[in-house]
């Protein structure tokens, strides 16, 4: 056989043909790694015996293994780039060869590198020996590149096609690719491109994909996960011994008296005998546990896939407790329950176009007025719309875990490019004073206006007049996926005024999730998320805060996109303006609770509350 170049790139195409490794990736990792004191939540020598359930997938990844291809969909702290991680070392240390990492972009690439792959170089003596030192014009260990013998490891980003062709690879490490572009310079598919640098190598490749997963239908790792024979950790219960999956169904959040769930007594239930599985038990469970394919059709030695939740995590990791609060605070709050089904359970995300019921949220309306506020009120927002011959705003009142009541919709008919609407609107809304049954009084704390209307200009001399109390915010809705409910402002181009940006997918899914929410049977406590509203309005404002809908649509790049839909003269200014006065809330940066029982604890009859005081 000719012998190996000093070129890394062509020493590591002979490499592939010599003598496989004998010993697995977990063997090397259990011998060799050693996890850095920086970053690392154990740091210390690796052990695989922390999380049993790594050992078959890395093992995959081995030399003398037949899988080529390996997918893993998997929940975050997990440690799934972990085990990528370990796969790294292994191909440096005993199976060297040339090895691409790819990142969603160049720059996700350079931060792994400098916190992940540099860091586990510098703290594993075995491979601090073998990567080459950095030589000012030879190179050899820069950020994205890493040359050792016999091999390279280069990493690069999904959103650079030129990082994605020409040379050959024999390993391939495509990391959260649910978050990699659909296309890449015109170029196509990165994932693809990425995998076409393999098929040098034959059979002796290796494909590692790895991600939580993201949109249903546009979900990178799902999509290849649905290829392989998609296997599932099954554990034994302690009481039965039945082999059963930690499925979420049979994740168990118990109610106490008062009907409110308790997070920190939360177990599983066997699903066979019924018994309790608390978390003391997982330890044992994952020790003896085994993977199994629950797709038999998709059996292939050259493919592998296996999905793993939240709820595997190792004792000391990610608490059920903790899995069950989250669990909690995500209902009736959209963005939290997407990150909640993608980053804990990891199971796709589904888009439902779904919208509540119009005449269903009217006959739940209730019997109360403005004076005194509802019992639980204890802070109060507003959100105006701007239309050209009118101002039309909501006050809202907030209470504990953000249940909301619609304290009163205020029109105020006029020309936004007069002001003496908007002294009207000073009158009507934030200067008018509501008082509590306890004799508390409260103004509007925050309000948030739109300027994206047709009276701009003027808009922006309403909020420039009254910057000095600070109650009035001039605010433009962002449209987009995972923008934050309210942003940090700039300043206008027209009118120097501070301009709060709105996310307003983010924003609507929440409004939307708590519309749906309703009092659960025997509850008799706050309900988080809930919306009361009273009897008095009619049903246009019912019909106007349910008028969109969310609508697929297919891009250029034919990937399914959201889209907030307003069906042709329909009118939506309630929904609107409770999505302003749902900013104004987030605007406040207030907890809420905490506010609750301070006004419970000494509530202050005399003066006016305006800011949570």
């Amino acid at each position: 056989m000719p012998q190996p170049s000093a070129n890394p790139l062509v020493a590591g195409f002979f490499e592939a043909f010599r003598r496989p490794s004998r010993r697995t990736v977990t063997e090397w990792a259990d011998a060799k790694r050693m996890l850095p004191s920086k970053g690392a939540a154990e740091p210390g020598k690796y052990r695989s015996s922390r999380t049993p359930y790594v050992r078959e997938p890395m093992d995959c990844l081995s030399t003398m293994s037949p899988v080529q291809e390996l997918v893993l969909m998997w929940a975050a702290q997990t440690s799934k780039s972990e085990s990528g991680n370990n796969w790294v070392g292994y191909v440096i240390d005993d199976a060297p060869g040339p090895m691409l990492l790819v990142q969603p972009t160049v720059d996700n690439a350079k931060r792994y590198s400098k916190q992940r792959i540099t860091p586990m170089i510098q703290a594993t003596p075995s491979l601090l020996a073998k990567v080459i030192e950095n030589k000012s014009r030879e190179g050899g260990n820069t950020i994205q590149e890493k040359e050792f013998p016999g091999g390279i490891l280069i990493l690069g980003g999904a959103n650079s096609a030129a990082g994605l062709r020409s040379m050959p690879i024999r390993y391939l490490f495509a990391d959260e690719i649910s978050n990699w572009p659909a296309d890449v310079d015109g170029e196509g598919d990165p994932l693809q491109l990425a995998e076409a640098r393999t098929e040098t190598f034959g059979r002796k490749r290796k494909i590692l994909k790895t991600s939580t997963p993201g949109l249903k239908g546009s979900c990178r790792v799902e999509t290849e996960y649905l290829k392989t024979d998609q296997r599932r950790y099954f554990v034994p219960c302690p009481h039965c011994e039945h082999m059963h999956v930690l499925a979420w169904a049979n994740f168990i959040i118990p109610k106490g008296a008062d009907c409110r769930k308790r997070p920190a007594e939360a177990y599983m239930a066997c699903p066979e005998c019924g018994g309790v599985i608390e978390e003391r038990h997982k330890t044992d469970m994952l020790a003896r546990g085994e993977w199994r394919a629950t797709c038999l059709e998709n059996l292939d030695e050259t493919r592998r896939g296996y999905h793993l939740s939240a709820l595997y995590s190792p004792v000391g990791w990610k608490s059920w407790a903790k899995i069950a609060r989250q669990w909690i605070e995500a209902q009736g709050n959209p963005t939290k329950l997407q990150a909640f089904i993608n980053n804990v359970l990891a199971e796709t995300w589904e888009v439902r176009g779904d919208k509540p019921n119009h005449e269903a949220l009217a006959q739940r309306a209730e019997d109360y007025g403005t004076d005194p506020l509802p019992a639980g009120v204890v802070l109060l927002t507003a959100g105006t719309d701007v239309q050209p011959n009118r101002l039309e705003t909501e006050i809202v009142g907030w209470g504990s875990g953000e249940e909301s009541w619609s304290i009163d919709y205020v029109i105020t008919y006029g020309n936004p490019d007069l002001d003496d609407i908007w002294l009207l609107h000073d009158a009507n809304v934030l200067q008018r004073v509501y008082r509590r049954a306890d004799g508390v009084q409260l103004r509007v704390a925050r309000c948030c206006v739109d300027t994206g209307g047709a009276n701009t200009a003027a808009t922006y001399s309403a909020v420039r007049a009254r910057l000095a109390g600070g109650v009035l915010l001039g605010t433009k809705g962002m449209p987009g996926e995972g923008k934050p409910i309210i942003g940090t402002p700039t300043q206008s181009n027209l009118g120097k005024i501070p301009l709060f940006p709105i996310g307003t997918f983010t924003a609507k899914d929440l409004v939307v999730g708590r519309l749906k929410i309703e009092r659960p049977d025997g509850a008799t406590g706050p309900v988080p998320g809930l919306c009361h509203f009273p009897k008095r309005y009619p049903p246009e404002y019912y019909r106007g805060l349910t008028a969109e809908e969310v609508r697929t649509k297919f891009n250029k790049k034919g990937f399914p996109e959201r889209e907030w839909h307003l069906p042709p003269g329909a009118r939506n200014e309630p929904f609107d303006c409770r999505v302003l006065a749902t900013a104004a809330f987030a605007s406040l940066n207030i907890r809420i609770d905490e506010l609750v029982a301070a006004m419970n604890a000494a509530p202050r009859a005399r003066g006016v509350r305006n800011a949570g005081q």
